[in-house]
């Protein structure tokens, strides 16, 4: 046989009779399947988040060219929602029979304001109603802070997940700043392209080795929106809401700063309409719980990740930017529970409560975890989290 015949030979395909050598394991059903199985869950997660995005534009942008969900703290003006006349007997409860221009009645599921309100208002606005009238009779306006805290009980339980992998995708990010200014420092003075393009791809390895997602914060956003939106319009627009003055001094239909600079800032009884200075202390409340809910829980991670954060030469950098962005964020709340309904308030309130208690035991979990040598962020992972 000539060589080249001998060459073309073994060039022929040998075709499937050739076995795999025994290091390389076959890719069995089993794996195939999971495979598909993530593929299918990631795109599922995709649609998931642009839906939600886009029914919070939806919602948003619907308030600028829709006069039928106009806001008004007055009762029997803007759109309500409500029983429908006659129902119960209670004008708290009851939507008024008379339509004006500037006002309109929400007393059922319908589409007819849009998919925002039938598919995501109309739930939570029927619960609260349906859970204030069945408690009516309790002091002080009651019935609602337990209404509207139900209602963030359930959205927060429904969004946990996300929840729990931006603060896990934090912690993780914590971790490794160490790791990553060991990176900036070796390629410092390096400007050219290709240093450039390998400082990249090492950071990339890093994020991976240590399953860091970059654009994985920023799915809190995608659902913080939305809900901030559902509460709001729920809390503007429940009549009986509207309707309660909290323990006989915050009328959820007013808002603070119209009220604190308002005529009856000096008045000392509810009868004779709200009394302005009470308000101050609304604010005084609300205010530091929204602060708190977003510095205690940097503090803990802080803790949590001393080491890290010591050998860190941009940890400081970096912190220094998370305070300020803070500070901008604690300031744009601040404004917008002064010039909301006292109800939006109460929700960022209960709502601070909340994300200081999840953060507080997350922070202990993490922890225990670790001193019995485990890791929480492993357990999550594995669940998909």
């Amino acid at each position: 046989m000539s060589t080249k015949s001998a060459l073309n030979l073994g060039n022929q395909n040998l075709g499937p009779s050739v076995a795999s050598p025994f290091w390389v394991r076959p890719a069995s059903n089993k794996d195939k399947a999971k495979k598909v199985f993530k593929q299918i869950w990631k795109w599922t997660k995709i649609l998931i988040f642009i839906f939600f995005m886009t029914m919070g534009l939806w919602g948003c942008f619907q308030t600028m060219w829709d006069g039928t969900i106009t806001t008004n703290a007055t009762i029997g003006g803007g759109l309500e929602f409500g029983f429908p006349l006659g129902q119960t007997g209670d004008w708290r409860y009851d939507l008024s029979g008379s339509m004006g221009s500037q006002y309109h009645v929400f007393s059922q599921w319908t589409m007819s304001y849009g998919p925002f309100y039938g598919l995501f208002v109309f739930p939570g606005a029927a619960l609260v109603l349906n859970l204030m009238y069945a408690i009516r009779n309790w002091w002080g306006g009651l019935n609602a802070l337990l209404a509207i805290f139900i209602l963030l009980l359930i959205i927060r339980i429904i969004s946990i997940t996300i929840t729990l992998r931006s603060t896990l995708q934090n912690e993780r990010m914590t971790e490794v700043q160490g790791k990553i200014a060991e990176i900036n420092a070796k390629y410092k003075d390096l400007k050219d392209m290709a240093s450039k393009q390998k400082k990249q791809q090492e950071t990339m390895e890093l994020y991976k080795k240590y399953n860091i997602k970059p654009f994985a914060a920023f799915e809190q956003m995608f659902i913080t929106l939305p809900i901030f939106l559902i509460v709001y319009r729920v809390v503007t627009i429940c009549r009986p809401l509207k309707a309660t003055n909290l323990f006989t001094i915050w009328n959820f239909g007013l808002t603070p700063l119209s009220t604190i600079f308002g005529s009856n800032f000096a008045n000392t009884h509810p009868a004779n309409g709200p009394m302005g200075w009470t308000y101050i202390f609304f604010l005084l409340i609300v205010i530091p719980a929204q602060f708190f809910s977003m510095i205690l829980p940097q503090r803990w991670a802080k803790k949590r990740n001393r080491n890290a954060m010591a050998i860190s030469a941009k940890g400081g950098g970096r912190q220094n930017k998370m305070k300020i962005f803070q500070y901008v964020f604690a300031g744009v709340m601040a404004l917008i529970v002064a010039f909301s309904a006292v109800g939006v308030g109460v929700y960022w309130f209960l709502n601070s409560l909340f994300s200081i208690g999840q953060s507080y035991v997350l922070h202990k979990l993490i922890l225990r975890n670790r001193q019995k040598g485990g890791h929480l962020e492993d357990r999550l992972k594995s669940l998909g989290i």
